[in-house]
């Protein structure tokens, strides 16, 4: 592995690391961090996604709502997973209004470059 792929990996490693931490502001700065900085659209929308799929803090869970959008907009691309997940929230009371602001960051910056998977 090259220097450069090691770095990003320990990087990555770090990030995970904090973010289950139970520190909320190092957990959000992770999050944060990784949609912001990783190159990896999959792996983030993996990440935004477990964050959703297990027993997390409230905040992150709202984070990786509002997180979702800003990949749409960053990479000009999400996964249907990703629709399909917020579209699930819509109706969630705490976080139905941020998902529906993520979809409309997708929707402006994404639509047409949804991908299948």
């Amino acid at each position: 592995m090259d220097r450069e792929k090691l770095e990003l990996e320990k990087w990555r490693a770090a990030l995970m690391s904090d973010l289950r931490s139970s520190d909320i502001e190092m957990s959000t700065r992770a999050l944060l961090a990784m949609t912001y900085d990783d190159p990896d659209r999959k792996r983030v929308e993996a990440v935004l996604l477990e964050c959703l799929s297990r027993e997390t803090d409230p905040q992150i869970r709202a984070l990786a709502v509002t997180c979702m959008g800003h990949v749409g907009r960053i990479h000009k691309v999400v996964s249907a997973d990703v629709v399909n997940r917020l579209e699930e929230l819509l109706d969630d009371p705490t976080l139905g209004g941020l998902a529906e602001d993520a979809l409309g960051d997708i929707a402006a910056f994404a639509r047409e470059n949804l991908k299948k998977g």
